[in-house]
C-alpha cells in the first residue's frame, strides 16, 4: 500500500498534468498559433470608443454570426485565448469592513465593496456554504502549488468528528462570543446540482450566489466559448429574521456561467459570460458541406436565440435588450484581435431593497460582445478586463463602468501589453486620486530573461470614452526592470501614492514604487531577503506584512519597515510550524483566508490557517489543521514594531477540502475548516472548543 505522502506526491503530478491537458483544450494561456482574422466591420465604425452600442437587434445578431464563424470553418481553431483574475485594491483596510465593530467580516480589497465569500459573520451568527471541494470531486486551486495538490473522493472515509454536512446545505450557528462557543441553529438545504460561490448578508437577508458550473471559479482559464454554453448562475436571497426557520424569498436565475460579484450598499453586481446555443452546429466541420449546413444555422438564428434570459421565482423573460448592448469598433486601433467572438459579457446590477419583503429588482443589465474574466469595482466605478492572447504580443483590455445615480454607464476602454495573471492578479489593479494603476507580466520566450513586468498608469479621457496610458515603468528615462532575469512577480499591493511589488527567483526583491508623480513613477527602493511574500497587507504607511515561503519551503511572515520609501528593510521573519514536514497555507493566495484587526494605536491581531504534515517515529506520518494567532506590537513606533506568536487552533485535518477561515469576535477566536468549526480564546488558546 502506498503511503499518504508518495499518493498526495502522485495525485499533485496526475493533477497538474490534467490542468495542462485540460488548458490544451481549453487554450488558457498560450498564444495561439494561427492569429484569427478580424472580420469586416458590423455596423457604425466611426466612433473613438473601442466598444460601440447596438443600434438595432440585426446588428447584435450578425456580431454573434461572425463571432461562431471564426470557429466552425473546416480547420478552424475553436479556442480563442483570454485568461484574468478577479479584482484588487485599495487603501490600507483592517479588514474588518466595519472598523468601529469589535468583530471581523470578510478581508475585502475595498473598504466600502463587498466580496462574496462561503463564510460570512454578522457579530452573532455564522454562515457557512459548502465549499466547492465539497460540492465535486477535486480541489484544484488557482495556483499550482508544489506540493498540496490533493484530491477527494468517495472512498475517502471522513472523521467521526467531521460535521460536513451530507445534505449540501448553508450551516447557521449562534456564537457566544464570552465563552468562545457556536452552536448550530439553522441550516438552508441546497440543490445537489448547484455549487455555491459565495454568501452576502444584507440586513436580514442572506444571498446565495450560486452556479452550474462545475469549475466555478476556476472557469476563467477555460477559453472556449463552447465552455460557456448552457451555463447559469443563480442568486437566491433568504429572509433569516427568525434564525431558526430560514425562508427563501427569491430565486433568481440567469443564462451564463459566473465570473465573479461583489456588493456596494444594497446592490449586488453579477458577471457572467454567456455563449448561446445554437443547435445543430458543426463545431469541427470537416467538409464545405458542413460548413454550409453551419451558415444556414447561422441564418436562422432570431434575437430570441441569443438574448440571455432571467427567471424570478420561476417567472421567466429577457434579461436584456438588444440595444443595451455593446460590440467591439473593429475600426479601432486597438481592436480586440478574437472581435466578434459569439461571447457576450453579461453586468447585472440587483438591488436587494432594504427587507426581505421588497422583490429584489434588476435595475440594470448590459452587455458587450467580448468574453471577460476578472472584475475590479472601485468606490466610483466598475472595471471589467480580458486578456488577448492571439497577437504576437500579449495584450489586456480595461473597460470602465461608472457607477452614479443608480446607474452604471460606459465610460471608456483601455489597452495596455501584457497579462494580469498568477498569485497576485488579485492585487494588481487598483484606483487612486483619478487614476487606474495596473502591473501585467509579458512571457518573452527568452530563456534568459523569460518575465517583463510592468506598471502602467491610466487616466479617464476628458473627451473621449478611452483610459489613456499617462505613464509606464520602466520605460527610456527610467529604464530598471521591475524583477531580476527570469523572476516572476508575486506579491504586489498599493497602498496610497506608493506600490509594493515583490518578484522571485531564488530571493525575494521588495521593491518600493513611488506614485507620488502619476506621470512619473520611479523605483525609490528594493531589498533581497531569502524567500519570498506573495501576500502584502499594509499595517499602516510605515509598515508591511508579508506571507510567504521560507529559502525551506516552510510558511513564513516577515515584518518590514518602509517608512523610508528609498530604504525598506525587515524587522524580522517568523517561521510557522518549523517542526513540519511540509506545510501550506490558502491565506498565500486568498484574502479571504486572512483575518486582520486593529486592536489600539499600538497592537493590531492576524490570523494565518495552515495545512501540515508531521511525522514521528512514534506516531508516524500525519495531518494536521491550524489556524496560527499572532499580534503586531509596537505599530506605532515602527522600529520597535515585531509579530509576536499568541498561539494556535488544532483542528482535525480536512486535506480534501481546502476552505478555511477565521473570525474574531471580541476575545473570541472561530476557525471554520471545512464545515466544522473550532473556537478558543485568544488570551489562552490551547484551551479550545469543537467541532461545532
Amino acid at each position: 500500500m502506498l503511503s499518504q505522502p508518495y499518493f498526495q506526491s502522485s495525485l499533485k503530478y496526475s493533477l497538474i498534468a490534467a490542468s495542462i491537458a485540460l488548458a490544451a483544450c481549453g487554450g488558457g494561456g498560450g498564444e495561439s498559433a494561427t492569429p484569427t482574422p478580424t472580420p469586416d466591420p458590423v455596423g457604425e465604425t466611426d466612433s473613438s470608443a473601442l466598444l460601440i452600442p447596438v443600434k438595432t437587434q440585426e446588428q447584435l445578431l450578425q456580431s454573434f454570426r461572425q463571432g461562431f464563424d471564426q470557429i466552425i470553418q473546416p480547420g478552424a481553431d475553436i479556442v480563442s485565448g483570454d485568461v484574468m483574475a478577479t479584482a484588487p485594491v485599495a487603501e490600507a483596510s483592517d479588514g474588518t469592513g466595519a472598523n468601529s465593530r469589535s468583530f471581523t467580516t470578510t478581508y475585502t480589497l475595498e473598504k466600502s465593496v463587498d466580496e462574496h465569500d462561503a463564510v460570512k459573520y454578522d457579530g452573532s451568527h455564522l454562515f457557512i456554504a459548502p465549499s466547492r471541494s465539497m460540492d465535486c470531486c477535486f480541489i484544484v486551486d488557482d495556483i499550482i502549488l508544489e506540493d498540496e495538490m490533493m484530491i477527494a473522493n468517495e472512498t475517502i472515509m471522513l472523521p467521526e468528528d467531521s460535521v460536513m454536512d451530507s445534505d449540501h446545505s448553508i450551516r447557521i450557528l449562534v456564537t457566544d462570543p464570552e465563552q468562545a462557543e457556536a452552536t448550530q441553529v439553522g441550516s438552508i438545504a441546497l440543490d445537489s446540482n448547484r455549487s455555491v460561490e459565495g454568501l452576502y448578508i444584507d440586513d436580514s437577508q442572506l444571498v446565495s450566489i450560486n452556479s452550474s458550473g462545475w469549475w466555478g471559479l476556476y472557469g476563467d482559464a477555460f477559453i472556449s466559448p463552447r465552455t460557456w454554453q448552457e451555463q447559469s448562475t443563480g442568486l437566491a436571497v433568504y429572509d433569516i429574521s427568525d434564525i431558526a426557520n430560514p425562508t427563501l424569498d427569491w430565486q433568481i436565475d440567469i443564462e451564463g456561467g459566473f465570473i465573479s460579484s461583489r456588493k456596494k450598499d444594497h446592490i449586488v453586481y453579477l458577471v457572467a459570460r454567456h455563449t448561446p446555443t445554437a443547435e445543430g452546429l458543426h463545431y469541427y466541420p470537416s467538409d464545405d458541406e458542413m460548413a454550409a449546413e453551419n451558415a444556414a444555422t447561422l441564418d436562422a438564428l432570431s434575437i430570441e436565440d441569443i438574448l440571455p434570459k432571467i427567471s424570478i421565482n420561476g417567472s421567466e423573460s429577457r434579461l436584456l435588450e438588444a440595444t443595451d448592448c455593446s460590440i467591439a469598433n473593429s475600426a479601432h486601433s486597438n481592436s480586440p484581435s478574437a472581435a466578434y467572438t459569439p461571447t457576450m459579457t453579461l453586468l447585472i446590477a440587483i438591488d436587494l431593497g432594504s427587507s426581505s419583503e421588497q422583490q429584489p429588482a434588476v435595475s440594470q443589465a448590459i452587455c458587450y460582445m467580448e468574453p471577460s474574466s476578472g472584475i475590479y469595482v472601485s468606490e466610483n466605478a466598475i472595471y471589467l478586463t480580458q486578456a488577448d492572447y492571439n497577437n504576437s504580443a500579449t495584450k489586456t483590455f480595461i473597460h470602465k463602468y461608472a457607477l452614479g445615480d443608480n446607474k452604471i454607464s460606459y465610460s471608456g476602454s483601455g489597452v495596455v501589453d501584457g497579462s494580469i495573471s498568477g498569485s497576485s492578479s488579485d492585487f494588481r489593479i487598483n484606483e487612486y486620486a483619478d487614476h487606474l494603476r495596473l502591473v501585467t507580466t509579458k512571457n518573452t520566450g527568452d530563456s534568459a530573461d523569460i518575465f517583463d513586468h510592468q506598471l502602467v498608469v491610466l487616466k479617464q479621457s476628458a473627451t473621449a470614452a478611452e483610459l489613456n496610458v499617462v505613464a509606464t515603468l520602466p520605460n527610456d528615462q527610467r529604464p530598471d526592470k521591475i524583477g531580476k532575469p527570469n523572476e516572476d512577480l508575486y506579491g504586489v499591493r498599493f497602498l496610497g501614492d506608493t506600490a509594493y511589488l515583490v518578484t522571485f527567483e531564488r530571493t525575494d526583491p521588495l521593491y518600493v514604487v513611488d506614485l507620488s508623480s502619476a506621470t512619473d513613477p520611479r523605483i525609490a527602493g528594493e531589498l533581497s531577503v531569502p524567500g519570498f511574500s506573495d501576500f502584502l497587507h499594509p499595517v499602516n504607511s510605515q509598515l508591511l506584512l508579508g506571507l510567504g515561503q521560507d529559502e525551506n519551503r516552510a510558511v513564513k511572515l516577515e515584518l518590514f519597515n518602509v517608512a523610508s520609501i528609498d530604504s525598506p528593510y525587515s524587522l524580522g521573519t517568523v517561521t510557522l510550524a518549523p517542526e513540519a514536514s511540509w506545510s501550506h497555507s490558502e491565506a498565500r493566495y486568498n484574502h479571504h483566508a486572512f483575518t486582520y484587526q486593529a486592536i489600539s494605536e499600538s497592537t493590531d491581531r492576524f490570523s494565518i490557517p495552515l495545512l501540515l504534515g508531521l511525522y514521528s517515529e512514534t506516531e508516524g506520518y500525519m495531518e494536521e489543521d491550524r489556524l496560527y494567532l499572532f499580534e503586531i506590537d509596537s505599530k506605532d513606533t515602527p522600529a520597535l514594531s515585531s509579530i509576536i506568536e499568541v498561539g494556535h487552533i488544532s483542528a482535525t485535518s480536512q486535506w480534501w477540502n481546502s476552505l478555511q477561515r477565521s473570525v474574531f469576535d471580541g476575545d473570541a477566536v472561530y476557525f471554520v475548516n471545512g464545515s466544522s468549526v473550532w473556537s478558543a480564546l485568544w488570551s489562552n488558546p490551547t484551551e479550545q472548543n469543537g467541532p461545532h
